[in-house]
C-alpha cells in the first residue's frame, strides 16, 4: 500500500531535517495561535502528565503556564517530567480526595491519565473500565467544584474502529473493538454531557497513533520505536501478516501542536481529530525505519492479537478550519528523531538520509 493522503494523494516525504536532540525538541516554539496568551500565567493541571503525550505537553506548557502534573507512575516515568518546571502529585487518578486537592485553584484541567497499551488493557478489561471510566467521572466532579474553566479530555483514534472507510470524520460512525477504546467512548460522551449540564467549557481531541522520542520502544511497546531499536540493532523487524494495515503515523511535536491549539478559544465545547490526514501502510512504516536507520530487515510473522483493525486515517479539515493546525513532520523526519533518542550516546542512525 502506497501513503495516501485524506483525499487519496500519494505521499512523498522530503529528507529529514539536521538531527536535534531530544531537549531541544522538547523547548522548540511554534505559534500556537490565540492559545498562547488564552494559557499565558494560568494554572494547568496535567493528570497522566508523567506519561509520553502528557510530559511533552507538560514541557510546551512550563514556560508559560503554571504547570501541576498528577500521575500515579504505574506506566508514565518520573525522570520525563523531573528535569521541567512543574509541580507533581503522586497519586491515583482515582483518589478522590488526593485528585481534589490537585484541581483545587487550577484553570484548566487536562484529563490524559488512563490505562493505555493493547496488551496490558486486554489483560486487565476491568482494571481498564475502572481507571479510565472511573478515574474521569472523579476529574469531572472535582473540577466543577472547583470552578474549572476549561476540560480538555484526551481521546482515541481506536474509537473509529473499522466500521467506515477512512478518513474519519469526527461527527461519522464509532465502531471500538478494545475495552480501551469502549472506555474512551463511553468517556467521550459522560464529558460533554456533564459539561453542558454543569455549564462547564470542554474540549475532546483524538490521537492518532502519536510517536516520537522517549516513547516505549519495548517489545510490547508501541510500533515506531520498537521498529526504530531493532533496526539499530540490526535485528529483524517483526511486520504482522502482509503488513498492509495501515495508519496515520502522527508525531507528538504535531499533537502537541494541536492540543494547545484546541485550549483557545476556538477548541471551546469541540471534539477534533488530531493526526496528519496521511494513510501509511506498517510494511511502509517498516521500510521507511530500515532505509532512515540503515539497518534491520523486515520479516512478515503471524498477527497474535484476537483483533484487528485494517486501516487509520484521520480527517483534519475541522481542526485546520477551526484551530489553525497543520501538521508539519513527515514521516521520514520523525522516524530520524525516534532514531536519534535511541542511538546510544556519542552514535547516530547510519543511513546517509541522516
Amino acid at each position: 500500500m502506497a501513503d495516501r493522503s485524506s483525499s487519496g494523494a500519494t505521499s512523498t516525504d522530503p529528507l529529514p531535517a539536521e538531527p536535534r536532540s531530544d531537549g531541544e525538541v522538547r523547548a522548540r516554539k511554534r505559534s500556537h495561535g490565540e492559545a498562547i496568551d488564552h494559557l499565558a500565567g494560568r494554572r494547568v493541571l496535567v493528570t497522566g502528565g508523567g506519561g509520553f503525550i502528557g510530559s511533552n505537553l507538560a514541557a510546551w506548557l512550563a514556560p508559560h503556564a503554571e504547570v501541576t502534573v498528577l500521575d500515579d507512575f504505574t506506566s508514565g516515568a518520573r525522570e520525563n517530567v523531573s528535569d521541567l518546571r512543574v509541580d507533581v502529585e503522586t497519586a491515583d487518578v482515582r483518589d478522590r480526595e488526593a485528585v481534589a486537592a490537585a484541581v483545587d485553584g487550577q484553570d484548566v484541567l487536562v484529563h490524559m491519565a488512563a490505562m493505555a497499551g493493547v496488551q496490558r488493557t486486554i489483560d486487565n478489561p476491568v482494571d481498564t473500565l475502572e481507571v479510565n471510566v472511573e478515574g474521569t467521572r472523579t476529574v469531572l466532579e472535582t473540577a466543577l467544584e472547583a470552578d474549572v474553566d476549561r476540560v480538555l479530555f484526551t481521546s482515541t483514534s481506536e474509537m473509529y474502529g473499522d466500521l467506515s472507510e477512512p478518513p474519519y470524520r469526527e461527527d461519522g460512525p464509532i465502531a471500538p473493538k478494545t475495552n480501551y477504546a469502549v472506555a474512551k467512548a463511553v468517556n467521550e460522551r459522560y464529558v460533554r454531557a456533564y459539561c453542558e449540564q454543569a455549564g462547564m467549557s470542554y474540549t475532546i481531541v483524538r490521537y492518532f497513533n502519536v510517536y516520537g522520542p522517549n516513547q516505549d520502544g519495548s517489545t510490547d511497546g508501541y510500533v515506531v520505536p520498537k521498529f526504530v531499536r531493532r533496526a539499530l540493532a540490526d535485528e529483524s523487524v517483526p511486520v504482522y501478516g502482509s503488513g498492509e494495515q495501515s495508519r496515520d503515523f502522527t508525531f507528538v511535536d504535531d499533537a502537541i501542536d494541536g492540543t494547545v491549539r484546541a485550549l483557545g478559544p476556538a477548541g471551546r465545547n469541540g471534539t477534533f481529530n488530531l493526526g496528519t490526514g496521511i494513510e501509511t501502510s506498517v510494511r511502509t512504516l517498516a521500510d521507511r525505519v530500515a532505509e532512515v536507520v540503515g539497518g534491520g530487515r523486515v520479516e512478515h510473522v503471524e498477527d497474535p492479537r484476537p483483533y484487528r483493525v485494517e486501516r487509520r486515517c484521520a480527517d483534519v479539515t475541522r481542526a485546520r478550519d477551526r484551530l489553525g493546525y497543520e501538521p508539519r513532520v513527515p514521516l521520514r523526519e520523525g522516524i530520524g528523531r525516534v532514531a536519534e533518542s535511541v542511538a546510544p550516546a556519542g552514535g547516530e542512525a547510519r543511513s546517509g538520509d541522516r
